[in-house]
């Protein structure tokens, strides 16, 4: 698990749950969701580092099998940075910090990577959560390198980890887009709701629709593939060097591009599918 510093009060009670109750607790979306893990052997307890990974349309199983299989395979506990808004929720909020989520800060990925943890971040954020028609397996980061400023920052280095099958959970019926240019779109923005809490109605979820039409995903396999590590350590903790980061940021965004190359083809050769599984996708 690693050397671990006193962090601040959101963790410092922060007690890893039994490798029994993960097994228990992760077996039925590992029935579901089939998953496949490539590249687990790179992943080393001794050498922390950032592993950053690709959302899809509305995260729903988004960096879990990653978490359960580094846990149990490992004895990693990956300590993922969330967005703030899932501290907002009563209930949920102390859920997902009982299985070592951290609410998104550098100041708290900081303190992380001082003491030693293996952090996962989602640089697109919300807005590549909320997917809009066509963007699947679509890295959306803006202009984002704060990943990338952590990483040099600390000499951590930057494992990609990518994901398919997750996209295809559901099917975007309409997205922010339709609703901002609907009625309800049209009230959000004269009541400046939508410029408040939705950045201008862009992070607006979209509506979707999964099995046989309802909200439950599809049974879709999910496979997850670990890339090199990408050194930063030599750059000497050059943060305030924008083209540095950019650079180093681009390196990432071409290893995903890879990524999914090998995932697709994976996926495109892959025999082993339970005849349940076949049968409830034609739903």
């Amino acid at each position: 698990m690693g050397n671990r510093k006193h962090l601040p009060n959101w963790d410092e009670d922060f007690d890893p749950p039994s490798k029994t109750m993960v097994e228990e607790l992760s077996k039925p979306l590992k029935t579901w969701f089939s998953p496949k893990i490539y590249g687990l052997d790179k992943i080393q307890p001794e050498r922390p580092a950032l592993y950053v990974s690709n959302h899809s349309v509305l995260g729903v199983t988004d960096g879990f099998f990653l978490g359960v299989e580094m846990y149990l395979q490992k004895d990693i506990m990956l300590r993922p940075l969330v967005d703030d808004l899932h501290n907002e929720v009563p209930f949920w909020r102390q859920l997902i910090r009982n299985v070592g989520m951290v609410p998104a800060s550098r100041d708290r990925c900081g303190t992380l990577m001082q003491s030693g943890a293996h952090v996962l971040v989602f640089p697109g954020g919300r807005r590549e959560v909320c997917k809009q028609k066509g963007e699947a397996y679509k890295l959306i980061w803006r202009n984002r390198t704060g990943f990338v400023h952590m990483a040099v920052e600390h000499g951590y280095d930057i494992i990609p980890v990518a994901t398919i099958g997750a996209e295809e959970l559901f099917d975007i019926m309409v997205d922010s887009q339709d609703i901002m240019r609907s009625p309800l779109g049209a009230w959000l923005h004269n009541t400046g709701i939508a410029d408040r809490y939705f950045h201008g109605g862009e992070n607006l979820p979209p509506i979707v629709k999964g099995l046989a039409n309802t909200f439950l995903p599809r049974p879709e396999r999910h496979y997850i593939k670990i890339g090199d590590r990408i050194p930063t350590e030599q750059f000497e903790k050059k943060t305030d060097d924008k083209d540095l980061l950019m650079g180093i940021r681009k390196d990432v965004e071409s290893s995903f591009d890879n990524l999914f190359d090998d995932l697709k083809a994976y996926r495109n050769n892959d025999e082993d599918e339970e005849w349940w599984r076949w049968l409830l996708k034609k739903l």
